[in-house]
């Protein structure tokens, strides 16, 4: 790691790289490492879901609808708000969907009759 330039404590004078001593005043000097460039640490955010999970998730919500439910439903009792806010979309999108199938299955077996 690189060192930044050594400086008197004492007397602010400059000072070589491999000098520990001032050589002015005489005063011990110790090192700092230079700040890192991103000073704070990139948490590895696993809990976002990239693009690729999301069309998963909506295509498990169009033709799996049940299993999209369950999972959910589980994700609703999760910390994450992100996470929560899935389930919540999931389970939406699912009963949506369900309706929507069972109508089509009423509609088409002749059970449910609409005339307009």
């Amino acid at each position: 790691m690189p060192y930044t330039p050594r400086v008197c404590s004492y007397c602010h004078e400059k000072m070589a790289e491999d000098e520990f001593k001032c050589k002015s005043c005489g005063n011990l000097v110790t090192t700092k490492t230079a700040q890192p460039e991103q000073p704070y640490m990139i948490e590895n955010d696993e809990l976002i879901l990239d693009r690729y999970s999301i069309v998963l998730l909506v295509l498990l919500t169009l033709f799996l609808a049940p299993v999209a439910m369950t999972i959910g439903g589980v994700m609703l009792f999760n910390d994450n708000t992100y996470k929560q806010d899935t389930g919540k979309l999931l389970v939406t999108g699912a009963f949506v969907v369900m309706v929507i199938l069972t109508i089509i299955l009423f509609t088409g077996s002749g059970t449910l009759t609409i005339n307009f």
